[in-house]
């Protein structure tokens, strides 16, 4: 059964994902928060478990990789970041880091799932394909069901911080990446540092773009909002992050803003009536 985009087993991926989501929900509601909570943090546990003895769990990694802790066991991508913070986050008091592992930890692994390109063409019965929709499933059900269980309430007030949130991200990954170069997890030396990262180690592109066919034209968007100083010329590279900055924050800011604002409805609602009384009362006084 061949992993094409659109094919039965491409559907039949999807169905496995919402499917998961849906009876962990019907099993949880119910429950106690402190039950939904322990169930939470089990599957957050064996996601961290299978990511970080990969090299023992998976059969296909078994005597490819000679150390049992290797670059791919690390927090080297946002999906593998986000497994190993997620039960730190599910018992945070920052109502801005929930929202945050709510909205990327849903939307990140629910993207590469719905756009498989790494499979495309493949059979979809191997340890490879078993792996990733494992990972990334466990992934997007410990992100959704504390929102669909109300053990977080998303605040729309949050929504500019889910940028900077991700930024962070993308600086501790790529700190964790140049770690992995240093300690020769990532083979290439120090001295090829920038172009080990580049090339081996450029999770959302934060070194500089690699976009695939067809897609030249968000680079041109980008170059409209970025100084060409952290642009690369030929002469000089990107400079990781800044380059794509500010139309990234801006792109995130309002997808979270929508999203967060139909999720906390009431409360928008409520902010907006008091604003526009607010308004109304400072008119009234003007004219007196």
């Amino acid at each position: 059964m061949k992993l094409d985009f659109l094919s039965v087993a491409y559907f039949l991926c999807l169905f496995l994902a919402v499917g998961f989501v849906v009876l962990m929900y019907f099993l949880l509601r119910k429950q106690s928060p402190k039950m939904q909570r322990m169930v939470l943090l089990l599957l957050m546990m064996v996601n961290i478990f299978q990511h970080l003895a990969k090299t023992f769990v998976w059969p296909h990694y078994w005597g490819r990789i000679d150390s049992p802790f290797a670059f791919e066991n690390t927090a080297y991508n946002v999906c593998a970041f986000l497994i190993l913070i997620s039960p730190f986050v599910l018992y945070c008091k920052s109502s801005a880091v929930k929202d945050f592992l709510l909205y990327v930890g849903t939307a990140g692994p629910l993207l590469a799932i719905t756009v498989p390109y790494w499979f495309q063409g493949q059979n979809l019965f191997q340890w490879e394909v078993a792996r990733f929709y494992v990972c990334h499933n466990l992934l997007i059900a410990t992100s959704v069901l504390p929102g669909l269980l109300k053990l977080t309430k998303p605040d729309y007030k949050n929504f500019w911080k889910i940028p900077l949130l991700f930024f962070l991200s993308l600086i501790l990954i790529t700190f964790n990446n140049v770690i992995c170069v240093v300690t020769g997890l990532l083979p290439g030396g120090v001295e090829n540092l920038y172009e080990t990262l580049a090339n081996y180690a450029n999770p959302c592109m934060v070194m500089q773009p690699n976009l695939p066919a067809g897609f030249e034209w968000v680079l041109d968007l980008i170059k409209i909002f970025t100084p060409s100083v952290f642009l690369g010329d030929g002469t000089r590279p990107y400079t990781p992050l800044l380059w794509y900055a500010i139309p990234l924050f801006l792109l995130i800011a309002i997808l979270a803003f929508l999203l967060s604002v139909a999720l906390d409805a009431k409360r928008f609602s409520a902010d907006m009536r008091s604003l526009k009384q607010k308004i109304r009362d400072l008119r009234g006084r003007k004219k007196e």
